[in-house]
């Protein structure tokens, strides 16, 4: 018994006559009608009252049809399964990375994942946060990994983990001889971050921990990224905050404190639009999500840039 053939008694019957159904099918009346004839040949009864106007299924064709739908429908879910097999195997994703993380635990996660899907093709790219949004809206990226949750209509989003901030300090500096930073202790240092339309939560988030610890932060906008302003403070210029995460990439003449009263951090999160994932997309996600937990002490706390 042919599948196509089930396929034509179930266009026949929603449809209500020969002619509808030939015409839905791209086929003629005729040759429609020879192949129910032949189906009901097959099954040994008659599915179709060829005398009634609309034709109506017989009680054994009525029977048959609902069962053919059922058919179909597994059919077209295998289907589905075996073209998402294949997707997942040979299929495409597009990550956005915020350059502060390429350096660090999402960066690792990629790795992993394209170790693990050898046959898929996954491209990386490391994009400014204000940059990042716009190409995943506009569809340039499929997956964005970022330190802020995009408000986009239709845009899924998860926090992947978080972490704290710390003071990085010229090794000569006063206080890098202490092994906590009150936020106080800053009130004279110039603070060194990027431009506040890079990540506004974080930026306001160092700003309001200023606020605090009781004065107003003397900063310094720098465009680049986390090392960068780490480089910066190696010259002399300021103090910046690192995530901690980052600490463990060397940087001359330069170490890294914890903070204290407040602590400052930032959420990391993963970005998508459900309807532009294939199967190889869907993969990378829930790769990242299982990966990267959210240690619930740091889920309330905010970035900085």
């Amino acid at each position: 018994m042919e599948t196509r053939r089930l396929e034509l008694f179930v266009t026949l019957v929603d449809a209500g006559g020969f002619k509808q159904a030939a015409d839905s099918l791209f086929i003629t009346a005729p040759a429609l009608s020879q192949q129910i004839s032949r189906l009901e040949k097959d099954v040994g009864v008659a599915l179709v009252d060829r005398t009634t106007r609309p034709i109506t299924p017989t009680d054994a064709g009525r029977e048959f049809y609902y069962r053919c739908r059922r058919v179909l429908e597994a059919m077209q879910h295998i289907t589905q399964l075996l073209d998402d097999q294949r997707s997942h195997e040979f299929g495409r994703v597009r990550v956005g990375i915020v350059p502060a993380m390429m350096f660090s635990t999402p960066a690792r996660a990629v790795r992993q994942f394209i170790r693990t899907h050898p046959t898929a093709t996954v491209q990386v790219r490391s994009i400014p946060t204000s940059l990042l949004i716009d190409e995943l809206e506009q569809g340039s990226v499929d997956v964005a990994i970022l330190l802020t949750e995009p408000d986009l209509k239709d845009l899924s989003s998860t926090a992947l983990f978080a972490e704290e901030y710390l003071v990085a300090l010229p090794d000569d500096h006063p206080l890098a001889g202490v092994d906590e930073v009150d936020f106080a202790m800053l009130r004279n240092e110039r603070i060194l971050q990027g431009p506040r339309t890079a990540n506004p939560r974080g930026y306001d988030a160092v700003v309001t921990a200023c606020m605090r610890a009781g004065f107003s932060p003397r900063s310094l906008e720098v465009m680049g990224s986390y090392l960068d302003q780490a480089a910066m403070v190696s010259a002399g210029m300021g103090v910046c905050f690192i995530p901690e995460s980052l600490s463990d990439i060397p940087q001359h003449d330069v170490v890294y404190r914890t903070l204290v009263n407040p602590s400052v951090g930032l959420t990391t999160s993963i970005s998508w639009f459900d309807r532009r994932l294939d199967a190889v997309g869907r993969a990378f996600v829930q790769h990242c999500i299982t990966e990267l937990s959210v240690p619930e002490s740091l889920t309330t706390k905010e970035g900085a840039s």
